[in-house]
């Protein structure tokens, strides 16, 4: 039986309902605790499923955080937060990070509640230095967000950040993601640091996606790792 109880955060986006959806087709689901601003965009699958809870809540409220954890026993939490681009931003080239913001508050509460893995997503965009090397193809990837979406792109990076500067105590993850699909969740996923060496593409499904985020939680292979991911 697998005895894994997962918080999810982001559920409700495109990459988190993948992952509820991939969670609960497999023989033995986790239970998922879904911790969202509104439940009613929770599809019905999941919302009627047993293996699922969902818990209203804002990411900045540590109480409600704390609460949710400690309620169901929550055992890994897996981030699949992303920014919202903004028109005003790319305009204006503002870079507020509300949701990286609300980082440190989740990783209080996850130690005041003995959660110990956390599982995030990110950007290539985030380097990791002694471990990534620059290619051409990368650089080039990497600017596009810096100029289009400037916003985003520092939120994406800033949550990194948090994550490895307040996560000390933890045994975390962060995944970097290219650029998402809706094609099919049995491709593979390559997972490495940036460089010549890394076979993935710059193309990611979300529903493989979620299968790697599943099997890493059981593995446990990148901790305290931050692997770009990409299907080949």
């Amino acid at each position: 039986m697998d005895s894994n109880v997962i918080l999810v955060l982001g559920a409700t986006g495109q990459s988190g309902l993948a992952f509820i959806e991939e969670a609960l087709q497999l023989p033995d689901p986790p239970k998922l605790v879904l911790y969202v601003r509104s439940k009613s965009k929770v599809p019905e699958t999941a919302s009627k499923s047993e293996k699922v809870s969902i818990v209203s809540g804002d990411l900045a409220d540590y109480e409600a955080l704390s609460s949710a954890m400690q309620q169901h026993s929550v055992t890994t939490v897996v981030s699949f937060l992303g920014a919202y681009v903004s028109a005003s931003a790319v305009i204006t080239r503002a870079k507020p990070t509300p949701i990286a913001d609300s980082f440190p508050v989740i990783i209080d509460a996850m130690k005041n509640s003995g959660v110990r893995h956390l599982m995030a997503l990110s950007t290539p965009s985030y380097w990791v230095e002694g471990q990534d090397v620059s290619t051409w193809r990368l650089t080039m990837y990497g600017l596009m967000p810096v100029i289009f979406a400037p916003q985003g792109n520092a939120e994406m990076v800033k949550i990194a950040e948090e994550v490895v500067s307040k996560g000390d105590s933890l045994d975390w993850t962060i995944f970097r993601i290219p650029h998402l699909t809706n094609e099919a969740s049995d491709l593979p996923v390559w997972a490495d640091y940036a460089g010549p060496s890394h076979k993935g593409s710059l193309s990611l499904s979300r529903g493989s996606l979620a299968r790697w985020v599943l099997t890493e939680i059981k593995e446990r292979k990148w901790t305290k790792g931050a692997p770009l991911l990409g299907n080949i």
